[in-house]
């Protein structure tokens, strides 16, 4: 089963949405996706809008790959967890109130996750997941890792 989370920012993520529901029509596999404020007719995904923390904590568990926004929350845990991760990041003030395009350019420089930039490369990101070796990060590094990336490019965080 493919997850797919939107997460519960209260900007829609509709290219996202499209993306995964096509992928969903294409794969031939189940393909579950939370979907937050994100208001889509999905026809070949199965759809829900918010979950508890616990059924989102199952559901990361039950699939054997995710696609995630790029909020650090759902990313962090499921690399805890050593999940295959593609992760289409927000674009700012447009779907979201900052630029998430910097953290998984970093992370998935690291090699800890499979970014995708453009909505359109999603299946042949799905498919360059099915075999990466991803790159765990020690428990606490990643915040270390992540604060020396927003200091060398000039970003203080709030």
């Amino acid at each position: 089963m493919i997850f797919a989370s939107l997460g519960t920012m209260d900007m829609p993520f509709v290219r996202m949405a499209k993306a995964v529901d096509e992928l969903a029509a294409a794969c031939g596999e189940k393909v579950t996706v939370q979907t937050g404020h994100t208001d889509y007719d999905y026809r070949h995904a199965k759809a829900f809008k918010f979950c508890t923390r616990d059924e989102m904590r199952q559901h990361i568990s039950e699939a054997r790959l995710l696609i995630l926004q790029g909020g650090w929350g759902a990313i962090s845990e499921a690399m805890e967890l050593g999940k295959r991760i593609v992760v289409l990041p927000r674009r700012d003030k447009e779907e979201h109130i900052h630029d998430q395009f910097q953290l998984v350019r970093k992370l998935d420089a690291l090699g800890c996750v499979v970014g995708v930039f453009d909505e359109r490369d999603l299946p042949a990101a799905v498919k360059k997941a099915e075999t990466f070796e991803f790159r765990q990060l020690p428990k606490g590094a990643a915040e270390n890792i992540i604060l020396n990336a927003l200091d060398s490019w000039g970003i203080q965080p709030k």
